[in-house]
């Protein structure tokens, strides 16, 4: 039995992969090559089977790791058999596909930095303010309110562990808070488009994980 548990939207994404002409997979890979964090455009296959086609090849970067190819293969194809999703007439020629598919300098170096990027305890997954106004009574807690205030509460959800769970927390915010959180997200574009021209001057190649 495979170690690898290959998700459905992946295997159709493989046997797009499998089926493409020569042509248009040599293209492929020479797309990959030249720009590793885009989408490539092919002539011969559709937008969504295009981008479908990248993020399985993306994904198998990040689910490779430091496993060594051959043997990486060997799981996939065994779980596309478990599966009944690869043709035993069609594995040689899917495996070689495969193998050049993984010998990709620039998405290996894209992989790592990915993993790179992961490599912390906790991981920012989303957020979101909620606002609402709360009353300020007087004296007599029956009278109307005398005044209200508006006030934020900022909700971080994020990963944290191996696992990947998602955990939360809440922070209360107020005018003058936002205020600042906006200029220091400001101040950190700021110093990573510095930073970046300042690597690039030096022909190292700037990779965001998240692009």
């Amino acid at each position: 039995m495979s170690t690898l548990n290959v998700p459905k939207n992946d295997r159709l994404a493989l046997a797009i992969l499998r089926e493409l002409p020569e042509d248009a997979f040599n293209q492929l890979l020479a797309e990959l090559e030249r720009s590793p964090t885009a989408v490539p455009k092919l002539s011969n296959l559709s937008a969504d089977d295009t981008e479908s086609v990248f993020d399985v090849i993306t994904s198998l970067y990040r689910v490779r790791g430091e496993v060594p190819n051959e043997e990486f293969i060997e799981d996939l194809c065994e779980s596309l058999f478990e599966h009944n999703d690869l043709p035993r007439a069609a594995e040689p020629a899917f495996r070689e596909r495969l193998a050049r598919v993984l010998d990709i300098e620039a998405l290996s170096i894209a992989g790592k930095a990915i993993a790179l990027h992961a490599e912390y305890d906790n991981l920012f997954c989303s957020a979101r303010i909620l606002t609402d106004a709360r009353p300020v009574y007087g004296k007599n807690p029956s009278d109307p309110p005398e005044a209200m205030i508006i006030n934020h509460t900022l909700k971080l959800d994020y990963h944290t562990g191996a696992s990947g769970h998602i955990a939360e927390f809440y922070i209360a915010l107020g005018s003058q808070d936002i205020q600042e959180l906006q200029q220091i997200l400001l101040r950190a574009e700021e110093k990573a488009k510095s930073l970046g021209a300042v690597i690039a001057k030096a022909n190292i190649r700037v990779i965001d994980p998240q692009q």
